[in-house]
């Protein structure tokens, strides 16, 4: 199921029109019609997918620039792989590995905590 959910999902993004649109929407609804707890979970599976990538993307150009050992260490008592593992869902004891809602908390705080930092060291060069 979820490799038609991937399928509509591509469609849907380079859909040129609206009509495009509702053929795919309707296609959706035929696969929830049919087992729709299977496309829930292959939805949810996508979503999961989408957002590890935007996390990914908007944290590659900062990830070069500090140090993701210090990061890992100091704000989750984590190694930097357990990081990365989780960063790019490698697969850990036969499953995509993940950020936790409280693991994504504890990286939003951390990256005030080093942005601070960095502006509070900043503000005394000049």
């Amino acid at each position: 199921m979820k490799d038609k959910i991937d399928a509509l999902k591509e469609r849907y993004i380079h859909a040129k029109n609206d009509s495009e649109h509702q053929a795919i929407r309707e296609e959706l609804c035929i696969l929830c019609d049919e087992n729709a707890p299977a496309v829930a979970d292959a939805a949810l599976e996508c979503i999961k997918e989408t957002h590890a990538n935007l996390l990914r993307d908007k944290l590659k150009d900062v990830l070069p620039v500090m140090s993701v050992s210090y990061l890992s260490k100091t704000y989750f008592d984590k190694s930097p792989q357990w990081f990365y593992q989780r960063l790019n869902g490698n697969r850990v004891n036969g499953k995509p590995a993940q950020f936790t809602t409280a693991d994504l908390k504890i990286l939003h705080g951390a990256l005030l905590d080093i942005s601070n930092k960095i502006s509070s060291s900043a503000s005394v060069v000049f």
